[in-house]
């Protein structure tokens, strides 16, 4: 694993730490404060690869939510094809809804598969 993608992971994980969860954005709003001077597709493989790292590290649901409520309970459960959104052409502003990842542990029954 190279240095730009372990120190994103690392960051991800300290947000799955403190929040329980990790917002898609905190991916490339992480990467871009590592201050490595990546382009935006740099950036969005980066964003891409650390999401792998990720899903096979955790069991993690992919989860719709209206801004500002993170509340695991709150979530919708995204179709499994959904486009990931990484928040790469960033404004700073978040619109709703956005996708998270939320660990299977913190589902209420009935959310964890993608056909409920």
């Amino acid at each position: 694993m190279n240095d730009n993608l372990a120190d994103l992971v690392a960051e991800v994980e300290e947000t799955l730490r403190v929040e329980g969860l990790i917002p898609l954005h905190d991916f490339s709003w992480s990467a871009r404060g590592l201050n490595r001077g990546l382009s935006e597709q740099e950036i969005g493989d980066l964003c891409q690869e650390a999401y792998q790292v990720m899903t096979v590290r955790h069991r993690f649901r992919l989860m719709w939510f209206d801004w500002p409520n993170l509340e695991p309970s709150a979530g919708r459960p995204a179709d499994p094809d959904t486009p990931l959104d990484f928040d790469i052409n960033t404004t700073g502003r978040l619109t709703p809804p956005l996708l998270a990842l939320v660990p299977l542990a913190q589902l209420r029954p009935g959310t964890a598969s993608p056909d409920s």
